[in-house]
């Protein structure tokens, strides 16, 4: 009885296994099950670990090496694990080589055709500004400085040539409480200015404020300092801050206020870098951003109502039919409205001649093209309305008409690819504009948004 009893199940496995050949080799059917998703991840503490310690990855790192010997690459791999974090000063330890790994270790069930966008922590890049400040150098004035006017002819004087260096940063303290940033570029002083930031030298009051004549502990003594010195500042204030640290060396750092606390510009930062399964595993650098939003709910993008007509609630609403939706019609009525659907931060560095296309479908309105806009921005900054935003311009048919929704029709139909060259190197926002007025509203939908690189353009 024994016998039978382990020969049965034998007997059944040989039979479905035979009956799974003939299926899948004379008939052509497939018997194994398919995963497909389009999904996004956020790696956790653990997964860092899981990245360094994976046997693939480790022997890949160790491969790297100038030699058998070279473990070089080894122990960053497993800084990474240690830290929590990639960083970007050694690209060779970058997420598009070590996720691929883990991702087929994570996530062994899933079939070709699979999508996954993956959120990573990295060390972040310095301000580019902050370049311009490898120099900075204290003038003391020993004549009188009347005013910020007369600081350029007083450096002329007392500046040295040796000291009159290009890009040079150089801190006039004229009075107690008045310090200016000045530089030397194209053979002369001029007040130092930024666009990207204000800036805020400490001036000799500041530091008795302090109570010393350096900051120490920057983290624990500038939140208290920036909080007293601007009581009135707004969220999402960013200064830089201009100070000597425990070495009474000048250095600048960026402090932004979020409504109540000072802090500093983080080190870590929150990347994003999109994965697609194949035969395996392996980076899509060229995709710059996938949603479908079919069966993904709005995805990573952000709904803004900038005004909306009483009774008017909302208009952007996602179906799992149709994708990401947009009506200001309620109560049988139309209401005027403007309300914006924001994609997350698209990185175009590595970019050469990124394109954008989507599908859309508009009804019950026949004015599209004053309803409905495509804008790009690269100041974004959670608020539509104090951004810098560029309207996209519609590709045309062979007619000379705008390939555009009709606005009868709930058919959807391809945009085409909409040319970001424009913006190729940068970081941008790209958003969806609805607008309503004089009580005419049409029903915009919106699926399958791709932002990527043409085959030609990819190295």
């Amino acid at each position: 009885m024994k016998k039978s009893f382990y020969i049965l199940p034998i007997l059944a496995m040989a039979l479905f296994s035979c009956q799974d050949y003939y299926l899948e080799k004379q008939l052509g059917y497939k018997t194994t099950i398919e995963d497909v998703r389009n999904f996004s991840y956020s790696l956790t503490p653990a997964d860092y670990s899981s990245i360094a310690s994976n046997a693939t990855n480790k022997a890949s790192a160790l491969a790297m090496g100038e030699d058998e010997t070279d473990s070089t690459f080894y122990f960053m791999l497993q800084e990474v694990g240690t830290n929590g974090y990639f960083t970007y000063a050694d690209t060779l330890i970058s997420p598009d080589l070590f996720v691929p790994a883990f991702l087929t270790q994570k996530f062994p069930q899933l079939s070709a055709g699979t999508l996954c966008e993956v959120t990573y922590k990295v060390v972040a890049e310095s301000p580019a500004y902050y370049e311009q400040f490898k120099v900075i150098r204290d003038v003391n004035p020993t004549v009188t400085i009347a005013t910020k006017e007369d600081i350029p002819a007083a450096l002329d004087t007392i500046v040295n040539n040796l000291m009159k260096k290009e890009g040079y940063k150089y801190l006039v303290n004229i009075s107690d409480n008045q310090t200016y940033v000045f530089t030397y570029s194209n053979s002369q002083f001029q007040e130092y200015h930024n666009d990207q930031v204000s800036l805020l030298a400490l001036t000799k009051a500041d530091y008795a404020s302090i109570g010393a004549n350096q900051i120490d502990a920057p983290e624990t003594i500038l939140p208290i300092f920036l909080k007293n010195k601007y009581p009135y500042a707004v969220a999402d204030t960013h200064l830089a801050v201009i100070y000597k640290n425990a070495n009474r060396s000048n250095t600048i750092q960026e402090w932004i206020y979020d409504g109540q606390t000072w802090a500093a510009l983080s080190d870590i930062t929150e990347d994003v870098m999109s994965f697609e399964m194949s035969d395996r595993w392996k980076a899509n650098v060229s995709t710059y951003l996938s949603e479908p939003f079919l069966g993904h709910g709005q995805g990573n993008f952000v709904i803004q109502n900038v005004y909306l007509q009483d009774p008017l609630t909302y208009t952007w609403y996602y179906s799992a039919t149709y994708g990401m939706c947009t009506s200001a019609y309620k109560d049988g009525a139309s209401w005027n409205s403007e309300t914006w659907l924001v994609s997350p931060k698209v990185k175009l560095k590595k970019a050469k001649h990124p394109q954008l296309v989507f599908d859309q479908a508009f009804n019950k309105a026949p004015n599209f093209t004053e309803e409905c806009t495509v804008l790009i921005s690269t100041d974004y900054k959670d608020d539509v309305t104090t951004a810098t935003w560029t309207a996209l311009e519609w590709n045309t048919n062979e007619d000379g008409s705008l390939n555009v929704p009709p606005g009868t029709s709930w058919v959807f139909q391809t945009t085409g690819d909409l040319d970001l060259t424009a913006w190729a190197g940068k970081t941008i926002y790209i958003g969806f504009r609805y607008t309503t007025s004089n009580n005419i509203s049409g029903t915009w939908e919106l699926r399958n948004v791709l932002c990527y690189e043409p085959q030609d353009n990819r190295e």
